[in-house]
């Protein structure tokens, strides 16, 4: 069996370009792939989770209330791509690492979103990759890979095709001697990556054709984070 881990960032699910077209192509993509396959997808809360955290900080909300808000967006989200998967699919969002663990079971397809306050969904998709002990983790993000910049604001930024899972660690902590600002991946959960020595991918989610030769070990555009360490 194959157990598959996507963290599918929000800013990719609904982008205002075709969005429910995009989720009947993920459906194709993720179908297509024989029944050994089994998908847990975390999702982000994107766009929505950022205008509404906006306005409860405006309003006064504590940060605990603020991350309620955006794991409620998250869930929002994984309403979609369960709508989108039809009924191979777990039929509602998994709100705990457990549930979505013992939902795998019975469903080749278990969506979720966040799940508690101070943690990205980033990190809720690397601990339960962790727990059941993932084939591969794909973070798919808006950019193609990990940069050394943020290629959305400098145009010298670089994509690092082929890491170890060290320097991630070290990119996404600002320590990387070629790295800026730009992180692709929040700490804790390269953290947890790094010590379960998961094989990881880093691409940007709106790109299918490399997302599905990724998933089948083929050449494709984006990051291979390779496990060192542990």
């Amino acid at each position: 069996m194959k157990k598959i881990v996507i963290s599918l960032g929000g800013s990719i699910l609904v982008r205002g370009e075709d969005d429910s077209g995009y989720l009947r192509a993920l459906r194709e993509l993720l179908t297509s792939f024989p029944g050994e396959y089994r998908f847990i997808i975390i999702t982000g809360g994107g766009p929505t989770a950022r205008e509404y955290i906006a306005h409860g900080r405006d309003l006064g909300s504590d940060e605990a209330t603020l991350d309620w808000i955006g794991i409620a967006a998250s869930r929002l989200n994984a309403w979609l791509v369960i709508s989108a998967i039809g009924p191979s699919c777990y039929p509602r969002p998994a709100e705990d690492i457990e549930e979505a663990l013992s939902a795998s079971s019975s469903f080749r397809f278990v969506v979720g979103g966040g799940t508690h306050p101070g943690h990205t969904t980033d990190t809720v998709s690397a601990l339960i990759a962790e727990r059941w002990k993932a084939s591969a983790f794909l973070n798919l993000t808006a950019v193609p890979g990990a940069f050394t910049d943020d290629p959305t604001v400098n145009e010298e930024a670089t994509r690092i095709d082929r890491m170890t899972s060290s320097r991630l660690l070290k990119l996404v902590s600002g320590t990387d001697k070629g790295a800026g600002s730009h992180s692709v991946m929040d700490p804790l959960a390269a953290n947890i990556l790094h010590r379960a020595r998961l094989p990881t991918y880093i691409l940007h989610g709106r790109d299918l054709g490399s997302v599905a030769s990724c998933m089948r070990g083929e050449p494709f555009q984006g990051t291979v984070i390779e496990p060192d360490g542990g």
